[in-house]
């Protein structure tokens, strides 16, 4: 079930399209990197992505829904922990590069075992919240879906096609801004109303 209606958000989200390719001109091209301040604005979205997802698992009194909403949980924290290249971020190096896995020792031999782990657990609570029936019982706003799946789109072009007005890291970060900003309203929008559905 979706709910068309064009709310007004979304027109800051179209001006910010054309907005992206003309500040890019003016932000140095370190603004991009790995703990800039475009990142760790990401993280702070990610962040509150996780919190809503934990606010409404708790107040959810259906407990098929509340599996959805863990899942929900960690997929924000996958997704954090992708932006901080689980966690080499954090550990930089003096030339501004980050170490390689097999400089890690047992962590980096660990690292991706744990992430294969961790995906695996996230399909498992989608599958035991019946993650199929609970889309049947939600409404989705149709519109910001279309502009979280246009964000991935400039995403991936921004990150794989260096062409025409689509290249640089800035262009991706700035992008991802707005494609987490997306993930964060329709999260908002199915929790707010599931919660008035279930009271």
């Amino acid at each position: 079930m979706f709910d068309k209606r064009f709310y007004p958000h979304l027109w800051l989200l179209i001006i910010y399209i054309p907005f992206v390719f003309i500040v890019k001109e003016f932000l140095p091209q370190n603004a991009a990197r790995e703990n800039g301040p475009i990142e760790n604005f990401q993280l702070v979205l990610l962040a509150v992505g996780i919190y809503l997802c934990w606010q409404a698992m708790k107040k959810t009194r259906v407990s098929m829904d509340k599996y959805i909403w863990q899942a929900g949980m960690l997929f924000y924290i996958l997704v954090f922990g992708r932006e901080l290249s689980w966690g080499r971020a954090l550990l930089m190096q003096s030339d501004g590069t980050m170490p390689k896995w097999r400089e890690l020792g047992i962590l980096g031999d660990i690292a991706h075992p744990v992430i294969g782990l961790l995906i695996a657990l996230l399909l498992f609570l989608f599958w035991r919240g019946r993650f199929f029936r609970f889309l049947k019982t939600v409404k989705i706003p149709m519109w910001d879906l279309i502009f979280l799946v246009l964000f991935i789109v400039l995403v991936d072009i921004s990150e794989h096609y260096n062409c025409s007005i689509f290249h640089g890291e800035i262009d991706e970060e700035l992008f991802e801004c707005a494609m987490y900003f997306e993930m964060l309203r329709v999260t908002n929008y199915i929790k707010i109303y599931m919660l008035k559905k279930k009271f």
